[in-house]
């Protein structure tokens, strides 16, 4: 079974004590249903009592805070020792930080070794390496083979491959846990990129749908002040905005091409956008979506007023631009 731990609420309690927005934002966390859901003591506390949910792990800094939380099944912390007794290994995770690559953590996997119960938190530019050869290894010094639940794999994002190393260490079979966060939040993998990459892959919800992800945008970024790009993978607005002529042609005739899953899928619409690199596909699109007639002989003509407008603005031209330009040039030929 393939478990994602979102970790979202650990990592923003330092950033907000808006209960009523924390709370919004953990129900669509639970409508993402990533498998677990990480909560800091703090929210932990703010949100009490928390929705149900089949597992929560609280973030803890000492073992000896565990006893605090006797409702709470599973734990991670940073600062378990090495030499911590059995029973507390079962329920506390401990969480390993690595560096970069594996060369340079040797003193603290020896230390570690032998402990099964991990998150293994770093190895960025693991994906430049061998990382299959590196996915070995750690399995085989922290003893999962038996017991892929008990490794966990939290690859952080400083060179923006956290979402492959992820999914690699999914569909390669090295382990079934991984962790991520919502947006990337603290420098990890984002989930809903796992999410919708697993899903693709036909390993994890396959036919669910997330209408609600351009909300939950919103709502991380009020909870955060931290800007989603419009560019951004998933979650960003303008994802399905699509200017090319080529792109535009192509994408009426075969979506999958262009795009992985419909727009609507993750809440989002295509939007044809007009500029300079629009061609007569565009045009047509555009006469389609306002239910406007003009003949093919003027299709060219308008298409050469858009590029010279947007090439002028050095911008996109506005689909109220386009109506005014095509009516004009219509009113000109029929005067």
């Amino acid at each position: 079974m393939i478990r994602i731990t979102d970790r979202t609420l650990s990592c923003v309690d330092d950033r907000s004590n808006d209960k009523s927005a924390l709370v919004r934002l953990l129900h669509f966390l639970l409508r993402m249903d990533p498998g677990a859901i990480e909560l800091s003591e703090k929210i932990y506390r703010l949100l009490s009592p928390l929705p149900e949910y089949p597992a929560y792990i609280l973030r803890i800094e000492n073992p000896a805070d565990a006893k605090k939380y006797p409702h709470i099944k599973e734990f991670i912390c940073r600062n378990v020792p090495a030499s911590a007794p059995i029973d507390a290994r079962e329920k506390i995770r401990a969480e390993i930080l690595l560096n970069n690559t594996l060369k340079n953590s040797s003193e603290t996997i020896d230390r570690y070794a032998g402990y099964t119960n991990v998150r293994v938190q770093g190895l960025d530019n693991l994906i430049c390496d061998d990382y299959m050869r590196a996915f070995e290894y750690l399995k085989k010094t922290f003893n999962s083979n038996s017991s892929a639940e008990r490794l966990e794999f939290c690859p952080r994002n400083h060179f923006n491959c956290a979402t492959a190393l992820a999914a690699e260490w999914i569909t390669s079979g090295a382990g079934n846990y991984v962790v991520t966060s919502f947006g990337g939040i603290g420098g990890f993998a984002p989930t809903e990129e796992l999410i919708m990459l697993l899903r693709e892959y036909r390993l994890r919800g396959e036919d669910k749908v997330y209408k609600f992800f351009p909300e939950m945008a919103r709502l991380f970024h009020r909870l955060t002040k931290k800007n989603v790009s419009p560019n951004k993978p998933i979650i960003g607005s303008r994802i399905f905005d699509v200017e090319s002529g080529v792109h535009v042609d192509g994408i009426f005739k075969q979506p999958k091409c262009y795009e992985p899953f419909e727009p609507e899928i993750v809440g989002q619409k295509r939007k044809i956008v007009l500029g300079k690199h629009s061609g007569t596909a565009s045009i047509m699109a555009k006469l389609s979506e306002y239910n406007l007639k003009c003949s093919q002989d003027n299709i060219p003509i308008i298409l050469e007023q858009i590029k010279n407008k947007a090439v002028a603005e050095n911008g996109e031209v506005s689909d109220m631009d386009f109506v005014k330009l095509l009516k004009e040039h219509l009113h000109k030929e029929g005067s």
